[in-house]
C-alpha cells in the first residue's frame, strides 16, 4: 500500500459533494461578466489570477448545480463516482450519488441539508442518519462519518484555488466541447497545509468556470474531477431540500461530535464509530503529541483510517484498518514489537514501521527514525 506523505485526504478518502466545498454560498452576483471573460484571453494573464477568479465566482454564488465524475487510479485504490449536487444559501444542500464503483459508497447515497438539519439516507441500508447542525457549523456537512468519502475533496480542492503555483500551460485544449484554459498547478509544499500535489486545471475560455482537474497525488493516486455540468445562480426548488424518511427505514442519531474545525478530517471519536471497533491511538497523558484529525481511505477490501500526528514541527501518521490486516508486511528490516513481528521500511519516501495486531493492520509513516517509530508504536493503546 501507498503512504501518503502528507495529509492527502483523505480523504482521499475521503469524494463527494465536490464543488459543494468550493462554494460558500455567503453572497450573491449575477453570471460572469464580460471583463471576467476577457481576462481569460488577455495578453500575459496571470495564471494565478484566473485561478483566483474563478475562485471568486464560485465562492460568491448563491446557487449550485453540478454533476461531478471523480476517477482515482493508483496503486491500491481505484474506482469512480459520479454525483449530483444542489446548493443555496443558507447553508442548503443535496448531493446523490447516481454512479459509483467504491463499494462503500453505493449509488443511490443521498445527503440532504436544510441549513439546520442533516440527513443522509443509505437505501441499501435502510437506513437514515439524521441530526441538528446547530452549533456545528457548515464543516458538519462535510465531516460527518456518515459520509466520509467528502473528506477527499476538502483537503484538495481548497487547496489547489488558494494555496498553487500555478503557470499558465496551454491556451488552446477541449474539454466535452468546451474550449479551456489549462493551467498546471503544483502544491506550495507548506508543512502540514495540505496534500501534496501537482497536475492541471482545465478552465472554460469563456466563463474561467473548471471543466476538469487532473491530479496526481505525491505517493497515492491520480485523481480526476470531470465537471459535466456546472451551473450559477440559477434557481432551485425549497424541495430539493427537504428531505422526509420512507416508513420502513431506521432513523438513528447523526454524530454530535464535529469535524476537527480547520480541516475538515474526523475526530478520533468519529473514526471509531465510523470504523465500529477500538482505534489504536496516543495516549491523551502524552500532551507532547497533538492529533490534528483523522482521515478515511477506502479500498474494495474496505476502509484504512489515518491519524495524523504533529509533535513539534515533526508530523507522521499511523494508518490502521481491518483491511491492512489482509495485505503482506512491507518489506524491510525486521524486529519484534508488541509481542508480533514488525518490519521497518525505508523504501518509500517516508519510512514506515508496520505490524498486525487485534486483526487491525497498523503503519506508522513520516519522517521517523526506527527508534523513534518504535516508541512512538509503544506508546499506543
Amino acid at each position: 500500500m501507498s503512504i501518503l506523505k502528507r495529509r492527502c485526504c483523505f480523504s482521499i478518502f475521503a469524494i463527494l459533494l465536490p464543488l459543494l466545498l468550493l462554494v460558500a454560498c455567503n453572497g450573491g452576483q449575477g453570471e460572469p461578466s464580460a471583463q471576467t471573460t476577457a481576462t481569460a484571453t488577455a495578453t500575459g494573464a496571470s495564471a494565478q489570477r484566473l485561478l483566483q477568479q474563478s475562485e471568486q465566482q464560485l465562492t460568491a454564488a448563491q446557487t449550485l448545480h453540478t454533476l461531478v465524475t471523480i476517477a482515482i487510479d493508483g496503486e491500491t485504490y481505484q474506482g469512480t463516482l459520479t454525483s449530483e449536487i444542489w446548493k443555496a444559501s443558507a447553508g442548503r444542500s443535496r448531493s446523490q450519488i447516481l454512479r459509483s464503483t467504491l463499494s462503500d459508497f453505493p449509488a443511490g447515497e443521498l445527503t440532504v441539508c436544510d441549513g439546520q438539519r442533516l440527513w443522509i439516507y443509505h437505501p441499501t441500508r435502510h437506513i437514515v442518519y439524521s441530526g441538528s447542525l446547530s452549533g456545528q457549523g457548515g464543516s458538519a456537512i462535510f465531516g460527518s462519518s456518515s459520509n466520509p468519502v467528502n473528506q477527499l475533496t476538502l483537503n484538495l480542492i481548497d487547496p489547489v484555488f488558494r494555496q498553487s503555483r500555478a503557470t499558465l500551460a496551454s491556451q488552446e485544449a477541449t474539454v466535452a466541447g468546451h474550449t479551456a484554459i489549462v493551467i498546471h498547478v503544483t502544491s506550495q509544499q507548506v508543512a502540514n497545509a495540505g496534500p501534496d500535489y501537482s497536475g492541471d486545471v482545465y478552465l472554460d475560455r469563456r466563463s474561467d468556470l473548471p471543466l476538469k482537474l487532473v491530479l496526481n497525488l505525491q505517493g497515492f493516486a491520480q485523481v480526476t474531477l470531470q465537471l459535466s455540468t456546472l451551473e450559477l445562480n440559477r434557481p432551485l426548488s425549497d424541495s430539493l431540500f427537504r428531505f422526509t424518511p420512507p416508513a420502513d427505514v431506521q432513523v438513528v442519531p447523526l454524530l454530535q461530535a464535529s469535524a476537527t474545525p480547520t480541516s475538515g478530517t474526523l475526530t478520533l471519536g468519529q473514526a471509531e464509530q465510523l470504523a465500529g471497533y477500538h482505534l489504536l491511538s496516543l495516549p491523551s497523558s502524552q500532551s507532547a503529541y497533538q492529533l490534528e484529525g483523522v482521515d478515511v481511505l477506502t479500498s474494495t477490501s474496505g476502509q484504512v483510517f489515518v491519524l495524523h500526528y504533529l509533535k513539534g514541527d515533526q508530523s507522521f501518521s499511523i494508518l490502521e484498518g481491518q483491511a491492512l490486516a489482509n495485505e503482506p508486511l512491507p518489506s524491510g528490516i525486521r524486529l519484534t514489537l508488541r509481542g508480533t513481528t514488525a518490519t521497518y521500511s525505508t523504501d518509500s519516501d517516508n519510512p514506515t514501521l508496520a505490524w498486525k495486531e487485534q486483526g487491525l493492520g497498523i503503519r506508522i509513516s513520516g519522517d521517523l527514525d526506527e527508534q523513534e517509530a518504535i516508541a512512538i508504536a509503544n506508546l499506543l493503546s
